[in-house]
């Protein structure tokens, strides 16, 4: 499907909260095979950004976990108990499986093949999954191709 590049790039914060997830995940496509500079920043590949198997780094936070990692450098540090992190709610930003579902639900499947391969080394350099409703979404796919292939 076509994207509207019109639509995921204008820089009204109205106009972007109109964009569905489905429509952004097309732009980040169409962006990454059309941009002469590659993925904006904001959502290029963590991998590309941090350039993990170039650099050595002491410390690996996460974003799920970004208050007790944050405590964890702060107290390796020594950063003594005048310096704090800012307190948020963090762990409540990260989707559960209903989230995945309803953000993925528009998304086509080439689409999400094509978004997985794109963000593939950061899945696999730190360790994260695809979350379980994404790969049934794929099962399913698969299992509807090859009934239809064997009538």
């Amino acid at each position: 499907m076509p994207v509207s590049t019109d639509r995921c790039c204008c820089s009204s914060p109205e106009f972007a909260r109109n964009v569905s997830f489905a429509e952004f995940v097309r732009y980040v496509l169409w962006e990454r095979d059309h941009k002469a500079h590659g993925v904006d920043v904001h959502w290029r590949p963590q991998y590309d950004v941090c350039r993990p198997c170039h650099i050595s780094y002491d410390y690996l936070g996460y974003y799920e976990t970004m208050h007790d990692d944050a405590k964890d450098v702060l107290r390796k540090i020594a950063a003594g108990t005048d310096v704090e992190f800012p307190s948020g709610d963090f762990d409540s930003r990260v989707p559960n499986s209903r989230q995945y579902l309803e953000l993925f639900q528009n998304v086509s499947v080439d689409d999400i093949r094509r978004i997985l391969e794109f963000y593939k080394n950061d899945y696999r350099v730190f360790g994260y999954e695809i979350p379980r409703v994404i790969r049934d979404k794929l099962a399913d796919d698969r299992s509807r191709n090859s009934s239809a292939v064997a009538m």
